[in-house]
């Protein structure tokens, strides 16, 4: 074989090590894949229970886990997925939270929760303001998720060196010092759950990430372990 070629003459569209990080990733997803198959094939034929609770477990983390396997080889290709910020408007943040709010306002009353801003009247930022909402409305519905009925969930403002920005937190789940590298990555298996049976996308934070990058900004995470709730932290580049 040639370094730019195969065995059969065909000519590599990827270098040597890409393609073995390729043929690697095909081969755990095959029997990833079957074994989602089987556990589907399983499930048909338990009764409900502690042995197809069980299936069903395992299969749910087969799933995740090679979701998240393919978010890894796609960012060791160095593939970026990442919206593009066409526009770089003037944006309100605390018009843009309240905003946010109120959409998820249905969810949020359902577990009793409450939502304190404690903003200032206007905090100017720049950005594309519909993805920037997203990305608040991400994380405020994080936080009801992962937290007790009756319990409340706090915005207020951040200020940190040529940034400006806001700061969502939580007294709820809270997470173990080994999710945190890992919170922000598509798909990944966290140990902590939904205090409600929420389901857990489990890519809606590595989205918000990867907008918050594209608005040359940061998103990032903070928890002292579990019981002690989060705070994530969304900052702008101050123009």
């Amino acid at each position: 074989m040639s370094g730019d070629g195969t065995s059969d003459g065909k000519v590599l569209k990827v270098d040597a090590a890409q393609a073995e990080r390729l043929h690697r990733f095909a081969h755990d997803l095959k029997n990833r894949l079957n074994g989602l198959g089987t556990s589907l094939r399983m499930l048909d034929e338990l009764s409900a229970g502690p042995e197809r609770d069980e299936v069903r477990d395992y299969a749910e983390r087969a799933y995740f886990k090679a979701l998240h396997d393919l978010e890894n080889v796609l960012d060791d290709l160095g593939v970026e997925r990442g919206p593009v910020v066409s526009q770089h408007d003037p944006v309100d943040l605390v018009e843009l939270t309240r905003s946010a709010a109120e959409q998820l306002a249905f969810r949020i009353q359902r577990k009793q929760q409450h939502v304190v801003l404690d903003l200032p009247e206007t905090l100017q930022a720049e950005g594309d303001a519909e993805l920037l909402k997203q990305v608040i409305a991400t994380l405020l519905s994080n936080s009801s998720k992962f937290s007790a009925s009756g319990t409340t969930i706090t915005v207020r403002a951040a200020y940190r060196e040529g940034h400006t920005g806001l700061v969502v937190s939580d007294n709820g789940v809270g997470l173990v010092p080994e999710d945190l590298p890992q919170v922000f990555k598509g798909y990944a298996w966290l140990s902590s759950r939904s205090t409600g049976g929420e389901e857990q996308g489990r890519g809606s934070l590595a989205r918000a990430y990867r907008t918050m990058r594209a608005h040359s900004g940061a998103l990032s995470v903070e928890s002292a372990g579990p019981g002690t709730g989060c705070s994530f932290s969304l900052l702008l580049p101050t123009r």
